[in-house]
């Protein structure tokens, strides 16, 4: 049976047995009556949302109501909902997951068929007043691209609407001009975070940028808009071309109503230093090798790696800034399910790998070029190998750790520099990793398929282990772990799980896994018992599993929705 239709016969046999309730009982019993009356479940179809919460910037959870004053309301089959901020901050996060495999949520600030959706958790920012926002579900990350592409993002399986009241202004909003507005302010080269009620912006662009395009849309139509003086309109897109000065330039966009209120925006556009490629704003967030050493930075667009001749393959690891970035290295496409990992073969000599990232929405791409020489291609790198100790025949005979101007290597008892191959140092009873060059590896190392994490002075490490804000646990090792970890105290013999993600970084928050759901907390730690989230408590079974349905609890019985619940 149709779900809605189960809702109206529940509704209507609610309603009669209120009607037959009130002929026994005297008195008037209207207020309770009207009191909104919820759905004792939810349970959602495949492409709607199967979770909901709003924060504030500033990390407030914000209730959904039917109403800016109105009842508070759980997440159901409604579409509509309504959110009152209260405080200073510069906008909220919207935390959306939906039902169904490969099925992805995008949110929209306005209701244009032609916006580009962010991503569930992004910060939209807002001004005093009242906003209206958008989520949209879609079949798959592909069936967004292409109403994106058609101009046609109403093109989704389901659309809710948040209707946000914000009644404090934030510190970012300019309060001492008029209350008319861009909708939208985009620049060709460069990048700026528009929020309409911020009026002033520093971008920087290199000195190659000669001149931008800065498209001006305003929020009403029949306003007018002027970028540097000159009118812009509807026909050419509010679009005009600048030149560009060296240094600093300041280029004004003025919006104007027919009551002649207006606002001002300032665009501070310093033109520097030169870049070696005319390349587009995007990146890769990092690129590791399994064979030699690439120090990546992601504006630096071409490296060269020499490698022993004896290699003749490696695993190059291209991650992007934006899952939803394409990748591909020679030509092949790396996904998030390969780990953006792809095996390169090697011939002799001189290789060279073109590693790009694209967004195809906006027609923005970046290429990234490895030369990999693979033995002879330069052969003076053999002859540099000879001179790495600070003297050769004095140190020809010695075993044991070598300094070089360039590092350290290790020489094995017949005075050989060991490469390629994990060493272990008795005397300070750790392992290390030396390269084709048997200088120490540092940082993160794949080897046969297995992640490790070795110091800044080579050591492999074990245990927990904090990388930028992310936690990794290496076992006893050095492997990198994923999924479960089960680690028991030595002492008290207290058992505590975790999860670890399959990038190996460790989960906090509900974790689907399976059929059930899980909770960690912020340490990571596996939560049971009775736990308080976004306004509505939930059980946690011992095995960490959430609890739906009835369950007796310390001699009370329960009752739980789909979503974990307890219903009050």
């Amino acid at each position: 049976m149709n779900k809605k239709i189960k809702r109206v016969i529940a509704l209507a046999l609610t309603i009669s047995a209120f009607s037959t309730f009130s002929s026994f009982i005297p008195g008037d019993i209207s207020n309770f009556v009207s009191k909104p009356v919820y759905a004792a479940s939810y349970d959602p179809e495949n492409g709607e949302l199967a979770s909901l919460k709003i924060k504030s910037s500033e990390g407030e959870t914000l209730k959904l109501k039917d109403g800016y004053n109105g009842d508070v309301v759980r997440l159901s089959e409604d579409k509509e909902y309504y959110v009152k901020m209260t405080d200073g901050s510069r906008g909220i996060k919207i935390d959306a997951e939906v039902e169904g495999k490969n099925r992805v949520v995008k949110i929209f600030e306005t209701n244009n068929s032609d916006e580009k959706g962010v991503d569930s958790g992004s910060e939209i920012l807002l001004g005093k007043g009242y906003s209206t926002i958008y989520i949209r579900t879609y079949k798959s990350s592909s069936a967004y691209r292409t109403a994106y592409k058609n101009n046609n993002v109403k093109d989704c399986e389901e659309e809710y609407v948040i209707h946000v009241m914000k009644t404090v202004s934030s510190s970012n909003e300019d309060t001492s001009q008029d209350n008319i507005y861009l909708e939208d302010l985009d620049l060709g080269k460069g990048k700026i975070d528009f929020f309409k009620g911020t009026t002033s912006y520093n971008v920087k662009v290199s000195s190659d940028v000669e001149s931008i395009r800065i498209t001006a849309k305003p929020e009403n139509s029949s306003d007018r808009v002027r970028i540097n003086g000159k009118l812009v309109t509807a026909d050419d897109k509010y679009r005009r071309t600048v030149d560009l000065n060296k240094g600093k330039n300041e280029i004004k966009i003025k919006v104007t109503d027919d009551k002649d209120n207006q606002r001002t925006y300032t665009l501070n556009i310093t033109r520097g230093t030169s870049s070696d490629r005319d390349e587009d704003e995007i990146y890769l967030d990092n690129i590791r090798l399994s064979e030699g050493k690439l120090n990546f930075d992601s504006e630096k667009n071409e490296y060269t790696i020499d490698l022993d001749e004896n290699i003749s393959e490696i695993d190059i690891t291209a991650i992007p800034e934006d899952d939803d970035h394409l990748v591909t290295i020679n030509g092949d496409e790396v996904t998030k399910g390969d780990d953006y990992e792809n095996t390169v073969y090697l011939k002799k000599g001189e290789n060279t790998i073109k590693i790009v990232v694209e967004d195809e929405l906006n027609e923005l791409k970046r290429t990234y070029k490895l030369t990999i020489n693979r033995g002879n291609a330069k052969q003076n790198t053999e002859d540099d190998k000879k001179n790495d100790t600070v003297d050769n025949n004095e140190n020809k005979n010695t075993t044991g750790w070598v300094q070089t101007d360039k590092g350290w290597q290790y020489k094995d008892k017949d005075g050989n520099v060991v490469k390629s191959k994990w060493l272990y140092d008795e005397n300070a009873k750790v392992y290390c990793y030396l390269d084709e060059n048997g200088f120490r590896k540092t940082g993160w190392f794949k080897d046969k398929g297995v992640w490790y994490l070795l110091a800044d002075n080579g050591v492999m490490l074990t245990g927990w282990q904090k990388v930028g804000d992310k936690y990794y646990y290496m076992d006893s090792n050095g492997a990198m772990q994923t999924g479960w970890l089960k680690i028991e105290d030595n002492e008290t013999k207290k058992v505590t799980w975790y999860y670890l993600n399959p990038s190996g970084d460790m989960a906090t928050g509900w974790l689907k896994y399976g059929n059930s759901w899980y909770y960690l907390n912020s340490d990571g730690t596996m939560a049971t018992g009775w736990i308080i989230d976004a306004g509505s408590k939930y059980y946690l079974n011992e095995d960490g599993s959430m609890q739906t349905g009835t369950k007796i609890i310390d001699g009370k019985e329960y009752k739980f929705n789909k979503s974990g619940a307890v219903i009050i």
